[in-house]
Protein backbone atom coordinates (compact mmCIF):
# COMPACT_ATOMS: atom_id res chain seq x y z
CA UNK A 1 0.00 0.00 0.00
CA UNK A 2 1.27 3.43 -0.89
CA UNK A 3 0.72 6.19 1.46
CA UNK A 4 1.16 9.84 0.67
CA UNK A 5 1.29 12.37 3.66
CA UNK A 6 0.70 16.06 2.30
CA UNK A 7 0.72 18.95 4.57
CA UNK A 8 -1.61 22.02 3.65
CA UNK A 9 -3.19 25.44 5.24
CA UNK A 10 -6.55 25.46 3.72
CA UNK A 11 -9.10 28.66 4.97
CA UNK A 12 -12.62 27.85 3.97
CA UNK A 13 -15.86 30.42 3.99
CA UNK A 14 -19.27 28.78 3.95
CA UNK A 15 -22.14 31.05 4.43
CA UNK A 16 -24.71 28.74 4.65
CA UNK A 17 -25.66 24.99 4.16
CA UNK A 18 -28.37 22.55 3.97
CA UNK A 19 -28.63 19.57 6.93
CA UNK A 20 -30.56 16.71 5.71
CA UNK A 21 -32.33 14.11 8.10
CA UNK A 22 -33.12 10.28 8.68
CA UNK A 23 -35.23 7.87 10.52
CA UNK A 24 -35.47 4.05 11.41
CA UNK A 25 -38.95 4.52 11.72
CA UNK A 26 -41.68 5.63 8.88
CA UNK A 27 -43.64 8.60 10.45
CA UNK A 28 -45.69 11.10 8.69
CA UNK A 29 -43.66 14.83 9.61
CA UNK A 30 -45.56 17.74 8.95
CA UNK A 31 -42.35 19.96 7.92
CA UNK A 32 -42.72 23.60 7.45
CA UNK A 33 -40.69 25.00 4.27
CA UNK A 34 -38.24 27.40 4.85
CA UNK A 35 -37.06 29.91 1.77
CA UNK A 36 -34.28 29.18 0.03
CA UNK A 37 -30.92 30.62 1.34
CA UNK A 38 -28.15 31.41 -0.84
CA UNK A 39 -25.27 28.71 -0.28
CA UNK A 40 -21.59 29.78 -0.68
CA UNK A 41 -18.51 27.80 -0.09
CA UNK A 42 -14.93 28.86 -0.97
CA UNK A 43 -11.65 27.98 -0.23
CA UNK A 44 -8.31 28.80 -0.90
CA UNK A 45 -5.47 27.16 0.59
CA UNK A 46 -1.09 27.82 0.20
CA UNK A 47 -0.95 25.12 -3.48
CA UNK A 48 -1.05 27.33 -6.13
CA UNK A 49 -4.36 28.32 -7.67
CA UNK A 50 -6.93 28.70 -9.23
CA UNK A 51 -9.35 28.50 -6.07
CA UNK A 52 -12.76 28.26 -6.79
CA UNK A 53 -16.21 29.33 -5.22
CA UNK A 54 -19.29 27.39 -5.61
CA UNK A 55 -22.51 29.02 -5.22
CA UNK A 56 -25.86 27.85 -5.47
CA UNK A 57 -29.38 27.89 -3.25
CA UNK A 58 -31.01 25.68 -0.99
CA UNK A 59 -34.04 24.15 -1.54
CA UNK A 60 -37.76 23.30 -0.28
CA UNK A 61 -37.30 19.75 2.37
CA UNK A 62 -39.50 18.35 -0.49
CA UNK A 63 -37.74 19.36 -3.72
CA UNK A 64 -35.75 16.36 -4.80
CA UNK A 65 -34.05 18.25 -7.83
CA UNK A 66 -30.40 18.81 -8.30
CA UNK A 67 -29.27 22.39 -6.44
CA UNK A 68 -29.17 24.96 -8.87
CA UNK A 69 -25.86 27.00 -9.55
CA UNK A 70 -26.52 30.71 -9.27
CA UNK A 71 -25.09 33.04 -12.06
CA UNK A 72 -23.71 36.44 -13.08
CA UNK A 73 -22.43 36.80 -9.33
CA UNK A 74 -19.94 39.16 -8.40
CA UNK A 75 -17.39 37.79 -6.67
CA UNK A 76 -14.45 39.57 -5.08
CA UNK A 77 -11.10 37.61 -2.89
CA UNK A 78 -8.80 39.82 -1.47
CA UNK A 79 -6.23 39.49 1.29
CA UNK A 80 -4.82 42.20 3.97
CA UNK A 81 -1.76 42.90 1.67
CA UNK A 82 -3.81 44.52 -0.66
CA UNK A 83 -4.22 42.14 -3.35
CA UNK A 84 -7.45 41.33 -5.07
CA UNK A 85 -9.31 38.83 -7.82
CA UNK A 86 -12.43 39.25 -9.13
CA UNK A 87 -13.43 35.77 -9.88
CA UNK A 88 -14.36 34.35 -13.50
CA UNK A 89 -17.59 32.12 -13.63
CA UNK A 90 -16.97 29.29 -15.28
CA UNK A 91 -20.12 27.68 -15.69
CA UNK A 92 -23.18 28.52 -13.92
CA UNK A 93 -22.58 28.54 -9.53
CA UNK A 94 -18.73 27.85 -10.44
CA UNK A 95 -16.38 30.90 -10.22
CA UNK A 96 -12.41 30.78 -9.93
CA UNK A 97 -9.49 33.04 -8.98
CA UNK A 98 -7.48 34.78 -11.78
CA UNK A 99 -4.21 36.05 -9.64
CA UNK A 100 -4.51 35.61 -6.06
CA UNK A 101 -1.72 33.20 -4.23
CA UNK A 102 -2.88 32.06 -0.97
CA UNK A 103 -0.32 32.87 1.49
CA UNK A 104 -0.02 31.34 5.16
CA UNK A 105 -0.87 34.31 7.97
CA UNK A 106 -2.51 36.34 6.11
CA UNK A 107 -6.25 37.35 6.19
CA UNK A 108 -8.86 37.07 3.54
CA UNK A 109 -11.61 38.76 2.75
CA UNK A 110 -14.88 36.91 0.55
CA UNK A 111 -17.44 39.14 -1.16
CA UNK A 112 -20.23 38.01 -3.14
CA UNK A 113 -22.64 39.95 -4.32
CA UNK A 114 -25.95 38.08 -6.18
CA UNK A 115 -29.69 38.46 -6.56
CA UNK A 116 -29.16 42.16 -4.66
CA UNK A 117 -27.40 41.38 -2.00
CA UNK A 118 -24.05 41.39 -0.84
CA UNK A 119 -22.46 38.54 1.57
CA UNK A 120 -18.83 39.26 3.32
CA UNK A 121 -16.59 36.85 5.05
CA UNK A 122 -13.25 36.75 6.43
CA UNK A 123 -10.60 33.86 7.76
CA UNK A 124 -7.55 33.55 8.38
CA UNK A 125 -4.82 31.38 7.01
CA UNK A 126 -3.28 29.70 9.84
CA UNK A 127 0.26 28.25 10.04
CA UNK A 128 0.33 24.65 8.86
CA UNK A 129 1.08 21.75 11.44
CA UNK A 130 3.08 19.05 10.35
CA UNK A 131 2.19 15.05 9.89
CA UNK A 132 4.36 13.37 12.41
CA UNK A 133 4.08 10.03 11.07
CA UNK A 134 0.81 7.69 9.68
CA UNK A 135 -0.03 4.50 11.06
CA UNK A 136 -1.67 1.58 9.05
CA UNK A 137 -3.53 -1.47 10.94
CA UNK A 138 -6.69 -3.77 10.88
CA UNK A 139 -9.88 -4.15 13.01
CA UNK A 140 -12.63 -6.51 13.65
CA UNK A 141 -16.01 -5.53 14.42
CA UNK A 142 -18.13 -7.73 16.41
CA UNK A 143 -19.66 -9.25 13.59
CA UNK A 144 -16.12 -10.64 12.57
CA UNK A 145 -15.76 -8.45 9.55
CA UNK A 146 -11.73 -7.10 9.14
CA UNK A 147 -11.05 -3.62 7.65
CA UNK A 148 -8.15 -1.71 7.25
CA UNK A 149 -7.79 1.48 9.27
CA UNK A 150 -5.34 4.39 9.00
CA UNK A 151 -4.35 6.66 12.05
CA UNK A 152 -1.69 9.64 11.46
CA UNK A 153 0.37 11.06 14.36
CA UNK A 154 0.39 15.43 15.21
CA UNK A 155 2.59 17.17 17.49
CA UNK A 156 0.41 20.28 18.29
CA UNK A 157 2.68 23.66 19.10
CA UNK A 158 2.35 24.24 22.39
CA UNK A 159 0.91 27.82 23.86
CA UNK A 160 -0.94 28.51 20.34
CA UNK A 161 -4.79 27.54 19.92
CA UNK A 162 -4.70 25.06 16.86
CA UNK A 163 -7.75 23.97 14.82
CA UNK A 164 -7.46 21.16 12.38
CA UNK A 165 -9.73 19.46 9.79
CA UNK A 166 -8.41 15.66 8.82
CA UNK A 167 -9.09 14.96 5.07
CA UNK A 168 -8.08 11.58 3.45
CA UNK A 169 -8.37 10.70 -0.34
CA UNK A 170 -8.37 7.00 -1.19
CA UNK A 171 -8.07 6.47 -4.66
CA UNK A 172 -8.98 9.65 -5.98
CA UNK A 173 -12.09 10.02 -4.05
CA UNK A 174 -12.69 12.67 -1.30
CA UNK A 175 -13.59 11.85 2.48
CA UNK A 176 -17.20 12.82 2.91
CA UNK A 177 -18.47 14.48 6.55
CA UNK A 178 -16.34 16.94 8.35
CA UNK A 179 -13.56 15.66 10.61
CA UNK A 180 -12.11 18.77 12.74
CA UNK A 181 -10.83 18.88 16.04
CA UNK A 182 -9.17 21.34 18.80
CA UNK A 183 -6.18 21.34 21.02
CA UNK A 184 -7.99 23.08 24.13
CA UNK A 185 -7.30 19.90 25.91
CA UNK A 186 -4.09 18.55 24.45
CA UNK A 187 -2.30 21.38 23.93
CA UNK A 188 1.28 20.89 23.06
CA UNK A 189 1.15 17.39 23.25
CA UNK A 190 1.56 14.46 20.41
CA UNK A 191 -1.79 13.59 19.17
CA UNK A 192 -3.48 10.68 16.83
CA UNK A 193 -6.26 11.29 14.99
CA UNK A 194 -8.33 8.82 12.94
CA UNK A 195 -8.65 8.98 9.07
CA UNK A 196 -11.75 8.96 7.59
CA UNK A 197 -10.95 6.36 5.17
CA UNK A 198 -11.29 3.03 6.92
CA UNK A 199 -11.88 0.52 4.06
CA UNK A 200 -9.04 0.25 1.74
CA UNK A 201 -7.43 -3.07 0.65
CA UNK A 202 -3.52 -3.54 -1.05
CA UNK A 203 -2.75 -1.74 -4.10
CA UNK A 204 -4.58 1.42 -3.04
CA UNK A 205 -3.20 4.61 -2.51
CA UNK A 206 -4.08 6.88 0.44
CA UNK A 207 -3.77 10.77 0.74
CA UNK A 208 -3.72 11.88 3.90
CA UNK A 209 -4.25 15.90 4.11
CA UNK A 210 -4.01 17.86 7.27
CA UNK A 211 -5.75 20.94 7.67
CA UNK A 212 -4.97 24.15 9.98
CA UNK A 213 -8.54 25.57 10.14
CA UNK A 214 -9.62 28.77 11.26
CA UNK A 215 -11.58 29.00 14.48
CA UNK A 216 -15.04 30.09 12.85
CA UNK A 217 -14.72 27.36 10.21
CA UNK A 218 -14.21 25.17 13.11
CA UNK A 219 -17.28 26.66 14.79
CA UNK A 220 -18.94 26.19 11.65
CA UNK A 221 -18.18 22.66 11.40
CA UNK A 222 -18.10 21.12 14.89
CA UNK A 223 -22.25 22.98 15.05
CA UNK A 224 -22.89 21.47 11.23
CA UNK A 225 -21.93 17.53 13.12
CA UNK A 226 -24.20 18.50 15.81
CA UNK A 227 -26.98 19.16 13.95
CA UNK A 228 -26.63 16.23 12.07
CA UNK A 229 -25.93 13.86 14.95
CA UNK A 230 -29.47 15.18 17.08
CA UNK A 231 -31.35 14.75 13.78
CA UNK A 232 -29.70 11.24 13.30
CA UNK A 233 -28.43 11.87 9.99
Amino acid sequence: MRTINILRSLMMLVVAVVATSSCTEKINLKLKNSEPQVVIEANISDKAGPYYVILSKSKYYSDTSMLAGLSSAQIIMSDDAGNSDTLTEVFAGLYQTNSIQGTIGRMYHLQVTTEGTTYDSYCKMNQPVDIDSIVLSTETNFKGVTKNKADITVRDPAGVPNFYRVVSILNGGVSSGFDVHRDRLWDGKLRSFGVPHSDFHTGDTLEVDLWSIDTRVYDYFSEFNQNQNNFGA
